[in-house]
C-alpha cells in the first residue's frame, strides 16, 4: 500500500493538497456576490436594523415636520428602505470589485488548499498563504468555492481551474472540517 492509499483508507485526511490552476475572473467575484446577499442568512439580514432605523426616521420627521399623513409616511419610509438597500449594494459590490482587483494582480494563479490553509501563487512572482482563520465561513455555488470572512470580503477559487475532478472533493472536504458553512 503506498502513501496515497494509507492516508485515504486510515482517516478522511486528505492525500494530497487540491490544486486549482485558474485566471481570476469579475464574473466569478459577482457571482460571490450575489449568491452571498441573496443566498446567506448573514447577507439578506445584516443591513435590517440599519432599514428598521432609516423607516423610524422617516416616520418621525414626517410626523413631526409636516403633520401625520400615514400614506406620505409609508411612502418616505419605503424610499429610505430602498436607498438603503441601493447604498448597501452598491458598497458592496465597490469592495468586491477591489478585491478582484487585488487578486487579477497576481495574474494565473495556482493555488493549493491542504491542512494548513490556503497558498496562491500568482504568475507575478508572489505568493500568498492565508490560513484557516482567515476566512471562518464558506459557501459552494455550482461554479466556485467562495470563503469569506467578517462578512466584508471574499476568496473566490473557481471550480474550473480544479486540477483533476477529486481536488473538488478534496476541497469541500477541507473546507468542511477548517471552517462554518453558510
Amino acid at each position: 500500500m503506498d502513501m496515497n492509499q494509507a492516508g485515504l483508507a486510515g482517516t478522511d485526511t486528505p492525500a494530497r493538497p487540491a490544486r486549482f490552476d485558474y485566471t481570476p475572473s469579475a464574473t466569478d467575484y459577482d457571482k460571490a456576490l450575489w449568491r452571498y446577499t441573496l443566498g446567506t442568512r448573514p447577507g439578506r439580514t445584516r443591513y435590517l436594523p440599519l432599514l428598521g432605523v432609516a423607516a423610524a426616521l422617516a416616520f418621525a420627521v414626517r410626523a413631526w415636520k409636516w403633520h401625520f399623513d400615514q400614506t406620505q409616511i409609508v411612502i418616505a419610509g419605503t424610499l429610505c428602505a430602498i436607498a438603503v438597500i441601493v447604498v448597501r449594494q452598491w458598497g458592496r459590490r465597490h469592495r468586491t470589485r477591489d478585491q478582484f482587483a487585488a487578486h487579477a494582480e497576481h495574474g494565473a494563479c495556482l493555488t493549493t488548499v491542504d491542512e494548513d490553509g490556503l497558498t496562491t501563487t500568482g504568475t507575478s512572482g508572489r505568493t500568498l498563504t492565508e490560513g484557516w482563520n482567515t476566512y471562518p465561513w464558506w459557501f459552494e455555488t455550482p461554479e466556485l468555492f467562495v470563503l469569506t470572512g467578517s462578512m466584508e470580503f471574499f476568496f473566490v477559487l473557481p471550480k474550473r481551474g480544479a486540477a483533476a475532478p477529486d481536488d473538488l472533493e478534496r476541497a469541500r472536504a477541507l473546507f468542511t472540517r477548517h471552517l462554518r458553512r453558510l
